[in-house]
């Protein structure tokens, strides 16, 4: 039955907006150097107490989650009401859009950053104010506080940002912060980088009664297939946002991984030390074969290959290796450049090796 937008107008602007299906070719056969996912698989004895763990119960009964916000709060030294799990830290901030912003609200973005951040302004109507990057990927700050005004309902950074993987110092943030609170906006800053990129603005929410901040576990973590985040915020804002919750957060599955990964800290510590060791080895080569980079604080790399005519050739010759790397970032300064998802040194010397064998101009 074919619905007529006379009875529906609600439906206009969502004609109006483009979703994308997902790749029907698997990934999972090839180096995944597109997602920013973890790119090397836990080690056995992990993986083996987590089947010995998995039960009939995960899959026949419904999640048991509320332990979960008492391992949160004793992991972060807040209360287990300053937490809502959510599936992934794309949920947090479509929760956020529904407990903030209003059709014809104003908010603030950084551009481009996260998909979702767009499509959640369109979906729900938002006024959506963009602030970009010059052609050095410096940030126009000034034109973001200068935007915060009475008529801006929220404002949301990605902290780093992706895809750019630049950065907002904590004076900014700061800045940021104190002029939204005088004129009721809210601040959404996404850490989903948070492990390899270390600061964060957590311990603010006790000062700041606007800010709402979103984990995930899909980055450091390495659970990207559990989907599964954390929003952490005053009592007052969760209990709020606890509203829009669906019936249960996560699943039976993703509970068990962070439960367990939680009590093995040392794996992701490994991980993102072994990351980093290939991030330089990766840095070391790319200066060899004169090829620039863009420097990131994230688990990704900006490379610079000069001309589109390199940028394809590479593109389409790791393909044929089966590596996967991600078009750059939709900024001028940008278009010769591809993104790389880093990993530990082994997997990163396949990338290089590939590398080494496509002739550039």
């Amino acid at each position: 039955m074919k619905i007529k937008e006379k009875k529906f107008p609600h439906f206009k602007h969502i004609k109006k907006i483009s979703r994308y299906r997902g790749i029907f070719d698997t990934r999972l056969n090839k180096i995944r150097l597109d997602a920013n996912e973890r790119v090397s698989g836990f080690e056995r004895k992990f993986l083996n107490l987590i089947k010995k763990k998995i039960t009939s119960t995960h899959l026949i009964a419904y999640p048991e989650i509320e332990k979960l916000y008492d391992l949160f709060a004793k992991r972060f030294k807040l209360h287990r009401e300053n937490f809502l799990i959510t599936s992934g830290s794309d949920a947090g901030i479509r929760h956020c859009f529904e407990l903030i912003v209003k059709p014809n609200k104003k908010i603030i973005s950084i551009n481009p950053t996260f998909g979702m951040v767009d499509v959640y302004s369109k979906l729900f109507m938002a006024k959506q104010i963009k602030v970009g990057f010059d052609n050095e990927l410096k940030l126009d700050f000034k034109k973001l506080l200068n935007s915060i005004n009475k008529t801006v309902s929220m404002v949301i950074l990605a902290n780093p940002n992706s895809p750019t993987g630049t950065i907002i110092n904590k004076k900014n943030i700061l800045k940021i912060l104190n002029k939204a609170k005088k004129n009721n906006c809210f601040v959404v800053v996404d850490e989903a980088y948070y492990g390899f990129y270390n600061k964060s603005v957590i311990k603010l929410i006790k000062r700041f009664s606007n800010l709402i901040v979103l984990r995930t576990f899909s980055k450091a973590y390495g659970l990207a297939g559990c989907r599964a985040g954390l929003v952490i915020t005053n009592r007052n804002l969760s209990e709020q946002l606890y509203k829009f919750r669906p019936m249960y957060e996560i699943n039976s599955i993703a509970v068990l991984m962070i439960k367990e990964i939680f009590k093995n800290d040392k794996i992701i510590n490994k991980y993102t030390r072994e990351t980093n060791l290939g991030k330089k080895f990766l840095i070391k080569n790319l200066k060899k074969m004169n090829l620039k980079h863009y420097p990131t604080y994230t688990n990704f790399i900006l490379v610079d290959f000069k001309n589109s005519h390199n940028q394809k050739k590479v593109f389409q010759f790791l393909n044929k290796k089966k590596i996967l790397v991600r078009n750059p970032p939709n900024i001028k300064a940008c278009k010769n450049y591809i993104r790389i998802t880093l990993g530990p040194t082994k997997i990163m010397k396949k990338l290089v090796n590939s590398l080494k064998k496509v002739a550039l101009n």
